[in-house]
């Protein structure tokens, strides 16, 4: 699969890829109503403002499906605390295509970083058909610098509005594509530290993974 740059929704400008692995061979997973899934990647040595991500998904049933995504701040190796939410898409149609979701404000990335890219079927009663990667070989493309392992973690909603994520472990990877303005490089006083890689691969017990269409 292919996927083109896109455009920024406030104002046209232009947006750069900050990282994609939408390019993986994909296969349709199916989440339960309230079931999260969310893969990692860190950020090289330049800021970006978040301005979309986009997910390849379907809907999972007979009615229209509503997905949620998210982008979190990495907790020793797993989705921590909710940054920003991009909200909610209705996703219609038994195709699977993809569904460009925005950031409002824009969101900083900083300079190396791991932030965790997440979706959740927050439909009361439909599933959601995500599309992932499951087993490799696993590939991206991205700014200098930048990296996505090949791992995940899965989840719940939880009565915070929140969802809790489980320790990553095996079983694939969500494939997304983060696109930005900027691509400043900080001072060197102002770098983060190094963040340590994760080596966790996803939990499948919300999966029941299926050739995609």
């Amino acid at each position: 699969m292919t996927v083109a740059l896109l455009f920024c929704s406030v104002g046209l400008a232009y947006c750069d890829t900050i990282v994609s692995s939408l390019s993986n061979t994909l296969q349709s997973a199916a989440f339960l109503p309230g079931g999260w899934a969310a893969s990692s990647f860190q950020m090289g040595p330049q800021q970006f403002v978040l301005t979309n991500v986009t997910l390849s998904m379907a809907q999972g049933g007979q009615t229209s499906s509503l997905a949620d995504v998210r982008v979190f701040a990495d907790d020793a190796g797993k989705p921590g605390v909710s940054l920003v939410d991009l909200g909610v898409l209705e996703v219609t149609g038994f195709q699977s295509r993809l569904w460009s979701f925005t950031v409002t404000n824009g969101l900083l990335l900083d300079a190396f970083n791991t932030y965790w890219v997440g979706v959740g079927n927050v439909s009361p009663d439909a599933g959601l058909n995500v599309d992932v990667v499951q087993g490799g070989p696993f590939t991206f493309t991205g700014q200098p610098g930048t990296m996505m392992p090949f791992s995940g973690a899965s989840g719940t909603n939880s009565a915070m509005n929140s969802p809790i994520f489980d320790a990553p472990g095996a079983g694939g990877a969500l494939p997304f594509q983060a696109d930005g303005t900027g691509g400043a490089v900080p001072e060197p006083g102002s770098f983060g530290l190094l963040a340590i890689g994760v080596a966790g691969l996803f939990v499948g017990s919300r999966w029941k993974s299926r050739s995609a269409p």
